[in-house]
């Protein structure tokens, strides 16, 4: 198990979607993440698709751009490991199995946003 613990790493981002005073905790072999005290069992490709997302608007946000929307061509290279074995719409049903499971719990923080044209990104909710 790995924790991400975003008080330090905030001194440098100026912008994340997530609540980064609680930590993130992710167990990469029970395919598990805790978010806001709430236990989400992911398939394996959900916590891969995760990770990717997460890992993308870590990157961005470092750099001090903007969270960067991920093409499902991106997606299926890195969270699937080859495109061509695979349709693009697999991308899709998986991006909605995992906002159902993450919306299981309500919090206001952050969503799976849909970029028309270029791809998902996680993104602030907004009040």
């Amino acid at each position: 198990m790995y924790f991400v613990y975003m008080g330090e790493v905030m001194k440098m981002l100026y912008q994340y979607p997530f609540d980064y005073r609680r930590g993130i905790s992710m167990d990469p072999a029970m395919c598990c993440v805790n978010l806001y005290g709430h236990d989400y069992r992911l398939t394996q490709q959900e916590y891969l698709l995760f990770d990717e997302l997460l890992k993308s608007a870590l990157t961005s946000c470092s750099r001090g751009q903007p969270v960067r929307a991920m093409s499902r061509g991106e997606l299926l290279r890195t969270a699937w490991g080859s495109a061509s074995d695979y349709e693009t719409r697999t991308v899709d049903v998986h991006v909605q199995r995992l906002r159902a499971k993450l919306d299981a719990y309500p919090h206001d923080t952050f969503t799976i946003a849909t970029v028309w044209g270029a791809g998902y990104k996680f993104e602030r909710n907004l009040p």
